[in-house]
């Protein structure tokens, strides 16, 4: 009768490990070491490629991530670490890319405010976007491509940000464009993007406008 029960016992651990909190889920906090080593492999891909925008000292940001990581939080770009307080020459903050960290999500948070109109982008369609604006940057490691909306006025326009993955920019918002069928980025930056390029009620519809001419 013991042993029974201290099989059941084991039984029943085992299948609240299994269901209810053991098996970690694309939603969950991924542990320190594998953000560590995403941080790692930002830096490098980063530091290789554009040398003379490396804000950082790359001792004190060494010395930075050995300590207990921030608890952050998912965003579309990726798991997002912001430091309440850093010092000169550390990251204030970092986005960890969901491809490097092979796990993808089912509910994470805006990484910046919603645009106020169009409609999600089709996959495939977001794909390509995401491959035009990441080959203008030279890298998959400079920014995510995110909060792409289509024109419900006009289907061959729409709009994406850009999340810079390392704190070296802002982020930044960019049209696109299908001319005969094909996805071309029309205009890009952070302020008074798309004037004199874009329809103005395309523009409207997302919420922009421009200065009088």
């Amino acid at each position: 009768m013991r042993l029974r029960k201290l099989l059941l016992g084991l039984l029943l651990a085992c299948t609240l490990v299994l269901t209810g909190c053991g098996l970690p889920s694309g939603n969950e906090r991924p542990d320190d070491s594998k953000l560590r080593d995403g941080i790692k492999l930002l830096l490098t891909q980063f530091e290789s490629k554009y040398p003379k925008l490396v804000n950082w000292n790359t001792a004190k940001v060494k010395a930075q991530i050995s300590q207990r990581l921030p608890q952050g939080v998912a965003t579309e770009a990726g798991w997002t670490l912001r430091w309440q307080a850093n010092n000169p020459g550390e990251l204030s903050s970092v986005v960890i890319p969901w491809i490097i960290l092979a796990q993808y999500p089912t509910k994470f948070a805006k990484d910046v405010a919603s645009y106020s109109g169009g409609e999600p982008v089709a996959a495939g369609i977001a794909a390509q976007i995401t491959k035009l604006q990441q080959d203008s940057f030279g890298s998959t490691f400079f920014a995510a491509v995110v909060d792409q909306r289509i024109s419900k006025i006009d289907g061959s326009w729409l709009i994406f940000t850009t999340v810079p993955y390392l704190p070296v920019t802002d982020p930044a918002y960019g049209y696109a464009q299908s001319i005969k069928g094909k996805w071309e980025i029309i205009d890009f930056g952070t302020a008074t993007v798309g004037c004199n390029k874009v329809p103005t009620r395309v523009q409207s519809e997302f919420g922009f406008t421009c200065p009088p001419k």
